[in-house]
């Protein structure tokens, strides 16, 4: 598990925990036998709760062990005391539960499709010409740009674009390329919610100009020749001309946008064009199995949760205190995924002009390739994520962005969608001075200074820091020396 032990203390508290203002952690605290739970602990309630609860641990006022791990400048301050409120909004921050299940994924948790997709995140023979020079290549070479170029590292974010704002792949993008790992539990996928499920989401990245530059023929024809096995193992058989009738199956080709003249793909009959779009969907759908896969959890916060008192750090106790109470950050960053799964305006800066969730709405209802198409393996289970939605989007919705999971947040800088915010500092003072000015829409309401000292400011990242779980297993990343393509 990712954990930094940074504090250390001579007496350990619970300490509450409730929002969350930005993303960015490390992990605090020595590690010791677990308890028999968070209740179990004794946690040293405050005055105003009913009677103290710390009898119940006999040496909760007992100084842990000293061990290899145990700064020799402890935290002076000691911990918090908790409320009972608090406890309670502590405990519903953990643990991470199960997957949500996507009915509109018959393949979601097939093995099979969960390897499939593993091979083609790391395959760059998808991708098409590079239209700006980069540590990828040159303008002009193909096969540079795989689903790992921008999602790599511990929550597979965008770990190598440069000036590391905005992700680069074929082209320069307009956001910032958001982890993978835990991206399952989200409602909705992408920074505007562009994705009512994970498997509509590679469809347009393939055939984006700015990311992977290629086309929906292109992604047939190179399962076919280089997946048709797996493929058909997993999903049946594929059409034989695929490889033998270029007239049919152009190498390459994509529908026109709106205005331009006909292409390849307009010469296609409507049932071989349909032939295309099944496996172009099963592309996404192998892909969505893979993300699912990719889960982090039992964080420091998990152990203090479930019992280990001394897993967190005074310091972290403290933070997790403010988390919950006078940051009001669990306001946004609620429950075990530590998001409302909601969209807000922060009133962030705009490198360039986004409208967010307000933008993003459209293109996904006018999608064939929604959770309520033709392609979904569930219509109904679909529409029902959409209802609600229109177009164009409520004023509400301009310049709004999905609220970020804060699990592994230590190690997903810089922040927000378009890097916006270096370090976890410097979304903590963006928060602490209640947010900036729109650039589009109306800041959320919710977003007021806090007044937070230079020490709770510290208490609160140490607290974020506590939020990083188990690293994703090796087997489960790229192994690009072994790789076959």
């Amino acid at each position: 598990m990712f954990h930094l032990n940074l504090c250390d203390g001579r007496r350990r508290t619970i300490l509450g925990i409730v929002g969350a203002l930005a993303p960015l952690c490390a992990c605090d605290g020595s590690v010791a036998e677990p308890t028999s739970g968070l209740g179990s602990l004794g946690l040293a309630l405050s005055d105003d709760g009913a009677a103290s609860a710390a009898a119940a641990d006999s040496d909760w006022d007992t100084p842990p062990a000293a061990s290899s791990e145990t700064p020799q400048h402890p935290d002076r301050q000691g911990p918090p005391r908790f409320t009972r409120a608090e406890r309670k909004a502590l405990e519903q921050l953990s643990p991470l539960p199960e997957l949500p299940p996507d009915p509109t994924n018959a393949y979601a948790d097939s093995r099979r499709a969960r390897k499939l997709g593993q091979e083609l995140f790391c395959d760059a023979g998808f991708s098409g010409p590079l239209r700006v020079d980069s540590d990828l290549g040159v303008v002009g070479e193909t096969g540079k740009v795989s689903c790992a170029s921008c999602h790599s590292g511990p929550s597979l974010d965008d770990r190598r674009s440069a000036p590391r704002t905005v992700s680069v792949g074929a082209g320069v993008h307009t956001r910032n390329a958001p982890g993978i790992v835990n991206s399952s539990f989200y409602a909705w996928t992408n920074w505007g919610g562009r994705f009512s499920a994970q498997w509509e989401l590679p469809l347009p990245v393939e055939e984006s100009p700015i990311i992977m530059n290629s086309t929906r023929l292109d992604v047939a024809h190179r399962i076919f020749g280089e997946y048709r096995h797996e493929y058909e193992r997993l999903f049946g058989a594929l059409e034989p001309a695929l490889g033998t009738d270029p007239l049919r199956f152009p190498l390459s080709g994509k529908p026109k946008a709106a205005g331009a003249a006909d292409g390849p793909w307009e010469s296609m009959t409507a049932g071989d064009q349909n032939i295309v779009n099944q496996i172009f969907v099963n592309y996404g759908k192998a892909l969505a199995a893979y993300f699912r896969a990719l889960v982090s959890e039992d964080s420091a916060f998990d152990q203090f949760v479930a019992g280990d008192r001394r897993a967190l750090g005074p310091s972290a106790q403290r933070g997790a205190q403010l988390f919950v109470g006078k940051a009001g950050c669990v306001s946004c960053h609620s429950g075990p995924h530590f998001s409302d799964d909601s969209f807000h305006n922060l009133g962030l800066p705009a490198p360039t002009p986004d409208d967010g969730r307000f933008r993003d709405v459209p293109p996904l209802l006018a999608s064939p390739f929604n959770a309520s198409g033709a392609f979904s393996d569930d219509p109904a289970a679909g529409l029902e994520r959409l209802e609600g939605l229109i177009n164009p989007m409520p004023e509400s919705a301009r310049g709004a962005f999905r609220t970020a999971d804060l699990r592994g947040v230590a190690f997903t800088e810089p922040y927000m969608h378009a890097g916006q915010l270096a370090t976890l500092a410097d979304v903590v003072d963006f928060y602490n001075g209640g947010g900036g000015t729109p650039v589009s829409g109306s800041k959320d309401p919710r977003l007021v200074p806090l007044g937070l000292s230079a020490e709770e400011k510290a208490d609160l990242i140490a607290f974020l820091n506590s939020l990083s779980g188990e690293p994703i297993p090796e087997r489960l990343l790229c192994d690009f020396d072994a790789a076959p393509y």
